[in-house]
């Protein structure tokens, strides 16, 4: 039953994009894709709830050869690292879908990022990976072009991916040719490149080669610079689809790939990043202090969260890599939710703090919106406080910035205007699930850290770091 779930994952919004662009009556394109993308997310719950958290090997596994003669394969497989991210691109699709514009061309692209997204969290064959991050650019810059008449955002975010992706690229081909070299066989799957046997002087350049592929998309400062206009000319469904497609694939990459191929680069050069990225996380919660508009206090929040992820890479203990997967699954989860309540407020006009008391006049919107903010500055009870405990005094920062944005807005004087409507009921059948989700996994984080020991195990075997591990138990 369980054998071709994830393909079906996969090709379901892929050929819904296709009949979006073939079929010309909008509403029942619109229909199809809202349909199956709810499918695509009831699968992806459905693959946690099924995932056995007591193995370590990948599960739901598909192979077949897809070019035989080059060692490419099309092999998919989840582990406790890629579940979560690969349900979580589900839901937002789901999610994008109900808040998007009617407009084919949008919702095609939409179908198209998730499903590219989809294929790269469950390969388990390196070039497949490539291929679907890959893919996902050509209608990423489609639907910024789109954006509110902006398509320099999108340029800049197309270019920035595209300069990583060269280097990554190579170094993946040169990976192949020396597992040739090896062996006799041409191979990029990834556990037979584990396997390989390279000078610490190679593994050092492949390593950049990576990280320079993968931080941009993170990202790390300094190579966040597209985010910010990013983020002010996407709609709140687009960035619904972008935070899962582009800034958790970066982050999955790093932690899937940087220690296990490469255990004594990573484990020479892990303080260095582990320096980069507390420096991204310190400054985008410092940066969040003197932002006025909820959009831009959310991309300062992103690149500190996101940092703390790469950190807990970087220590190769644990608590660390375990930290760094949750942390993954609250920032979908809470981020989901607060894409969702800045379109609602800009459909309100108060996205911007002054004197509309919010809490007044919309009491059931102000207080979702106040739970989401606590709990994206990591309140404890609440899934990010999980992962981030361990580095608390960031989590204050980029705090202290949004929740004083949230009380002026809430809490502002009399107001000036006309009161703005309160949430509807279709709006909060959006917003308190994910928030409920929040508070459950912040409460009882066991179901996601049962399900991703196995492969931080793996991980951690793979990088050399077992005497870390050991001291950590």
């Amino acid at each position: 039953m369980d054998d071709h779930l994830l393909s079906l994952c996969i090709f379901l919004p892929l050929i819904g994009a296709l009949v979006a662009l073939l079929w010309g009556q909008v509403i029942w394109v619109h229909r199809l894709a809202r349909g199956s993308a709810g499918i695509v997310a009831l699968l992806g719950v459905y693959l946690v709830v099924r995932f056995d958290s007591n193995t370590q090997d990948a599960q739901f596994v598909e192979r077949l050869d897809w070019i035989p003669e080059l060692g490419v394969a099309y092999h998919l497989g989840l582990d406790g690292i890629s579940l979560f991210p690969f349900a979580l691109a589900a839901l937002a699709l789901f999610l994008a879908l109900i808040v998007c514009r009617p407009a084919r061309g949008e919702i095609a692209a939409l179908l198209a990022v998730a499903s590219a997204a989809l294929g790269a969290f469950a390969a388990r064959d390196l070039l497949l990976f490539y291929f679907c991050a890959e893919a996902a650019i050509l209608p990423i810059f489609a639907l910024l072009s789109r954006a509110n008449g902006h398509p320099r955002a999108g340029l800049r975010m197309v270019f920035c991916g595209l300069a990583g992706g060269v280097p990554f690229l190579v170094a993946v081909g040169y990976l192949a040719v020396v597992h040739l070299r090896q062996t006799g066989q041409l191979s990029f799957d990834l556990a037979d490149l584990q396997t390989l046997d390279l000078p610490p002087e190679v593994q050092s350049w492949l390593l950049l080669a990576f990280l320079l592929g993968l931080a941009v998309r993170v990202p790390l400062v300094p190579l966040h610079g597209w985010l910010p206009a990013v983020q002010r000319a996407a709609s709140p469904a687009v960035m619904l689809v972008l935070t899962s497609a582009w800034l958790h694939l970066g982050a999955y990459g790093i932690m899937r790939f940087c220690p296990t191929l490469f255990p004594a680069a990573f484990g020479a050069w892990r303080e260095p990043l582990a320096a980069l990225a507390t420096a991204a996380a310190v400054y985008g919660a410092l940066l969040g202090l003197a932002q006025s508009r909820m959009r831009d206090w959310l991309v300062c929040a992103t690149l500190s969260q996101m940092g703390w992820v790469v950190f807990g890479v970087c220590t190769l203990h644990v608590a660390g890599l375990q930290g760094s997967a949750v942390l993954l699954v609250g920032h979908g989860l809470v981020m989901s939710a607060l894409l969702l309540l800045v379109g609602m407020l800009a459909e309100r006009g108060v996205e911007t703090p002054a004197d509309f008391a919010l809490g007044r006049a919309a009491p059931r919107l102000s207080g979702w919106l106040l739970l989401a903010a606590l709990a994206a500055v990591g309140l404890p009870g609440t899934v990010l406080f999980a992962g981030e405990f361990l580095v608390l005094v960031a989590a204050v920062f980029h705090g202290v910035a949004g929740l004083r944005l949230v009380q002026r807005i809430v809490w502002g004087g009399e107001a000036t205007g006309a009161a703005p409507g309160d949430m509807r009921w279709r709006e909060a059948a959006l917003i308190v699930p994910l928030l409920l989700c929040v508070l459950a996994l912040g409460l009882k984080p066991g179901p996601v850290l049962d399900r991703v020991a196995g492969a931080v195990d793996q991980v951690l075997v793979a990088a050399g770091a077992v005497g870390e591990r050991g001291a950590g138990e």
